[in-house]
């Protein structure tokens, strides 16, 4: 019994996971430009943008404070460097293509 609460618990929280990724825009590109503010946010371009345009930016918060969030955001940023150094595509995922402002990106992953 036990095991079926904690299976149900597990498929349930997956499913809503995915619910919102359904809702979410996956963007592919080069990076262009990684932009670390003082802010604590690092914000970068990609190369032939079909998504973002002019003086937007996605962007992602460097979070000392949140455990998990501050090793998010350090291996992403990692990656979004050596991605540059290696000309290699990033993929980012964002809730929608923004019309204006700037895109907070709910996470990054490379395919090799």
């Amino acid at each position: 019994m036990r095991k079926s609460i904690i299976y149900w618990a597990a498929t349930t929280i997956a499913s809503l996971g995915s619910m919102n990724a359904i809702s979410s825009e996956f963007v592919t590109g080069e990076i262009k430009r990684i932009f670390p503010s003082t802010s604590g946010e690092v914000r970068f371009r990609l190369k032939n943008d079909s998504c973002i345009s002019g003086s937007q930016y996605y962007f992602f918060e460097m979070n000392e404070n949140d455990p998990t969030g501050k090793y998010a955001s350090k291996n992403w940023y990692s990656m979004l460097l050596a991605s540059a150094m290696a000309n290699k595509e990033v993929s980012i995922n964002i809730e929608s293509c923004p019309t204006s402002g700037d895109a907070k990106i709910n996470y990054i992953f490379q395919d090799y």
